[in-house]
This record gives C-alpha cells, structure tokens and sequence, in this order.
C-alpha cells in the first residue's frame, strides 16, 4: 500500500549487527515471573506468602490485594490497546484457566 519507505536498520537487522536494549549489559537485574491459576473458575480466599518472601532473592509478589489500581485500561474494542477489558491482579475472580493471579518479583 502506497510508495516503500527504506528502513535504515534493515541492513543491521539481517546481518545480525543491530544492537537491542536486551543487548545492554544491566546490573543486578530484577525478573518478573508470572503465578497463573490451575482453575479454570473460583474466587482466590488468599495467599500464604510467607515461605515465598523468604526464599533469597525474592523483592517483591504481587497479587490482586497489592497491585494497586491501574490508569486507564482500554480493550482492543473500546479503541485501546489491550486484549482484555479485566486488567491483570485487579481482582480475587478467577476467569479462566491460566489468568494471572500473582508476579514475582526477584
């Protein structure tokens, strides 16, 4: 559709010298690792996190009691971005198998 445009970085990107933010070194680095549920419906009662926050390493778990609340949070159809209407960790409702119920911060 319409006239090509040239991309200044396709040379770089084919050749395997174009350089990516993961490609910059950073210390101590901190990981998200994402808890999702096993059920395909329910309501979480709650988290016994004491056995978790007390492994080494671990910052910080977030759960729907935690999170906070989110800024605007538009679905694909109300004109946004995202691929749901139900930001994650928003609730204690369970929705569907594999739904994001805590992240782990380490």
């Amino acid at each position: 559709m319409g006239t090509p445009e040239p991309r200044i970085d396709s040379r770089l990107k084919v050749t395997g010298q174009a350089r990516y933010a993961s490609d910059t070194p950073v210390a101590n680095p901190a990981h998200a690792f994402l808890v999702t549920s096993a059920i395909a419906r329910g309501r979480i009662s709650g988290f016994d996190l004491a056995e978790a926050t007390a492994v080494p390493g671990v910052l910080h778990i977030m759960t729907h009691e935690n999170a906070g609340p989110w800024g605007e949070f538009k679905f694909f159809g109300e004109g946004g971005e995202a691929s749901t209407a139900v930001p994650p960790l928003s609730s204690d409702r369970v929705r569907h198998d594999g739904e994001i119920v805590a992240m782990v911060i380490a």
